[in-house]
């Protein structure tokens, strides 16, 4: 039986994704839950008030009256947290628009994400600037769907030979001019994919760890001469593991590692995952996981403007035509894949299916691992007492039934 919460909430959602706000200054229980902690998962109840996690647990106690909703024993957990989204639904962050974002927002909102970091392609200049500064004006926003905590600039500078989808003719070595333009936004460049191995390289990487911002070695064909260097000036983060990067490569009777096996040894790498199966098989997912713990592994979706879009349906990465098929997105041209059509939901379902990795820390990949990352781990990406109410309700066939940002309800199925 559904509750009178809930069907209030049902009315009152067409306003919320119009944009109308409901207060979250009041006291809400969630019952009869399988509350999804970082180590572990309970049956119990969690208590939001003031848009805050204020009791969690198997006995946590309502502070005042407030409304409950009753899980029926399904999952509650922390709101996904992807820090590699290009678009969704035929559009793309590099459009630079705020009604762009929502859509995108609003998309992967659905799949539980709750926080994202909007993802550029390689362009030229004035297009990534373009987009900087549309993103600038929403940052740490909500509009309506994934609150926005900022960019990752991927490319462009990355080497040719491991552009992937990315249109080769912009790429480019990092010319300090360009960057510190880049880098003039401040605290919304979370991130920056980039190939070691051009020149000018570990400027940027260092200018990059100044500014609190994520290095992320993709996009590359670096040996380890090159990467060691890398890692030393503060390169901490292997962008879509396994994708567009070297591997061993061999001198005579020597061998070299690459990006890859570089990656799965240095602890100080933490590894972006693709877990669509497809980008990379299962059992590539467990060596990966064998190699770093769920603890240094965040799973992303890299998706582009194909998700959510039907089979055969053709977008564009720029100037690259892409179409969608019912495993993934590939470039028309059949030289390549072209992101995903994942949602956050779907990656922790994968991962858990295909490469049996437990619930809980499969949700912490998507969740707790990426706000450390962002250096945003005390505001959100767990379920504990001071934090932001960020969650999200599934069920046992990995449906998302609910997403609330800051105790506001989002979505309900």
């Amino acid at each position: 039986m559904i509750s009178l919460c809930e069907r209030v909430w049902k009315l009152l959602f067409p306003l919320l994704a119009s944009g109308a706000r409901p207060s979250h200054h009041g006291i809400m229980q969630f019952t009869n839950a399988r509350i999804i902690l970082p180590d572990r998962i309970e049956l119990g109840s969690l208590t939001v008030a003031d848009g805050k996690i204020k009791t969690v647990g198997r006995r946590a106690a309502m502070p005042g009256r407030g409304d409950r909703l009753n899980l029926n024993g399904g999952y509650l957990a922390p709101g996904f947290v992807d820090l590699h989204i290009h678009g969704a639904v035929g559009r793309d962050t590099m459009e630079g628009t705020v009604d762009a974002f929502r859509a995108i927002t609003e998309f992967h909102l659905r799949g539980g994400t709750t926080s994202l970091t909007l993802t550029t392609l390689t362009a030229a200049k004035l297009d990534i600037l373009r987009a900087l500064e549309a993103a600038r004006s929403v940052l740490n926003q909500s509009l309506g769907g994934s609150r926005i905590v900022g960019v990752h600039v991927e490319g462009p500078f990355i080497a040719k030979s491991k552009a992937g989808a990315q249109d080769p003719q912009f790429i480019r070595d990092p010319k300090p001019a360009e960057w510190r333009d880049i880098l003039r936004f401040g605290k919304l460049i979370t991130e920056m994919t980039i190939a070691p191995e051009r020149p000018g390289a570990l400027a940027l990487i260092r200018a990059l760890r100044k500014n609190g911002s994520i290095a992320s070695g993709g996009h590359t064909d670096a040996a380890e001469e090159q990467l060691r260097p890398a890692l030393a000036a503060g390169m901490n983060q292997a962008t879509h593991t396994f994708n567009a990067m070297s591997t061993i490569t061999k001198t005579g009777p020597y061998r070299h590692a690459g990006m890859i096996e570089f990656a799965l040894a240095e602890d100080d790498i933490v590894c972006e995952l693709i877990a669509d199966g497809v980008h990379v098989p299962p059992t590539l997912m467990k060596m990966l996981f064998r190699a770093k713990g769920y603890d240094r592994v965040c799973l992303i979706t890299d998706a582009t403007a194909g998700a959510g879009l039907k089979p055969g349906t053709t977008f564009k990465l720029l100037s690259i035509i892409a179409r969608v098929t019912p495993e993934t997105a590939v470039m028309e041209d059949g030289t390549g894949l072209a992101g995903s059509t994942l949602t956050m939901i779907e990656a922790v379902r994968r991962v858990v299916q295909l490469a049996g990795v437990p619930l809980a820390d499969a949700v912490r990949m998507a969740s707790l691992v990426p706000a450390r990352q962002l250096g945003r781990s005390s505001e959100f990406g767990s379920l504990e007492r001071g934090k932001r109410a960020d969650l999200v309700w599934f069920d046992n066939d990995f449906q998302v039934r609910g997403v609330w940002i800051d105790g506001d309800v989002r979505f309900l199925a």
